[in-house]
């Protein structure tokens, strides 16, 4: 009986992806941004993830988001971006990109998540984010606290800004595919929903590029 389980399975799966596919809206589960934004060059598929460390939503989509990227085509490229459209959201963002500038996000960016929503930790200015991150990494505060406040993270922080301007991301999390289509849970209905979403979106992204 075992060794027919597989082909079912296989047919089963096929069906559900072919369903997803078929369901899949514009302007219902994703929409298109205009004008294209411009990506990475080369052949594979960009796509960022736009969020803020304070949103209970980002917090609970990073479980299913690391399965997604457990599995992820080979010619997709992922990226995140801290948004920065809520002046309230500026310092978790310049966080991130000072994560970023020491080479920190894969040591903290779960921490901190997590230090938010399961520790109750307030991390909302300088200071208590330099003296997080000391605590948890092996950079000293007078360290975090100089890349923090640094010209380069405040010149990401302002690109990251007219980035998502352009794209016209008002709430997180987002996701951008190949600069060309903006999808988020509210859209796609669900956190789960939105990756399978995401999933199609990359193969309407890989057409357009002949594959």
């Amino acid at each position: 009986m075992r060794r027919y389980m597989a082909p079912v399975l296989g047919v089963f799966l096929a069906l559900t992806t072919a369903a997803v596919q078929a369901n899949v809206v514009e302007s219902m589960e994703y929409v298109r941004v205009s004008p294209v934004q411009p990506v990475p060059p080369g052949p594979k598929i960009e796509v960022q993830e736009v969020f803020w460390y304070g949103c209970p939503h980002c917090f609970h989509l990073q479980p299913v988001l690391n399965r997604w990227l457990a599995h992820k085509p080979k010619d997709v490229v992922f990226s995140r971006q801290a948004a920065a459209i809520s002046p309230y959201w500026l310092p978790q963002a310049r966080a991130f990109f000072a994560f970023k500038d020491l080479g920190l996000v894969p040591a903290l960016h779960d921490k901190f998540f997590n230090a938010i929503h399961i520790h109750h930790e307030v991390l909302d200015n300088a200071a208590t984010i330099s003296r997080w991150v000391a605590s948890h990494s092996r950079v000293p505060a007078a360290r975090f606290m100089q890349v923090y406040r640094s010209f380069a993270v405040g010149l990401a922080v302002r690109k990251a800004r007219q980035q998502q301007d352009a794209e016209g991301i008002h709430s997180v999390p987002t996701f951008i595919v190949d600069g060309r289509y903006r999808t988020n849970p509210s859209l796609a209905g669900s956190r789960r929903q939105m990756m399978r979403v995401v999933d199609y979106l990359i193969r309407k992204a890989q057409h357009l590029k002949g594959r």
